[in-house]
């Protein structure tokens, strides 16, 4: 709950539009939080799904679609999100989950993650 807080406060003052936030764990819905004004749409579940069957953030997934036939695949396909804005969580060296904003530009998605992640840490 710490990290949604986190996130909405950080975009509140840093961004003039609101994003809708998502976290799985192993399967389950953590949360899922739409900031006022953010109105529900696909991509929350669609960088969700793009993270957890890559093993990575979905901007590594959009930096490589060029490069590989899978992700390629999936560009085309709408049940994934080849941008910015889904990041892994990874425990034991597996990914167990996902954090994932949407509502900004997609590397703007991407960053308020990091920069999130990196004030808590």
């Amino acid at each position: 709950m710490r990290l949604v807080i986190a996130i909405d406060q950080y975009v509140k003052r840093n961004y003039p539009k609101p994003v809708g936030i998502k976290v799985v764990h192993h399967g389950l819905p953590i949360i899922r939080f739409l900031m006022v004004g953010r109105k529900e749409s696909p991509w929350l579940e669609r960088k969700e799904r793009t993270v957890l069957e890559s093993g990575h953030s979905s901007l590594y997934v959009y930096t490589q679609k060029d490069r590989d036939t899978q992700f390629a695949k999936w560009a085309e396909d709408e049940h994934y999100a080849i941008c910015g804005g889904g990041f892994p969580i990874i425990e034991d060296r597996k990914v167990t989950g996902a954090i994932c904003v949407s509502g900004l530009a997609h590397l703007e998605d991407h960053k308020v993650i990091t920069e999130v992640l990196k004030q808590m840490i």
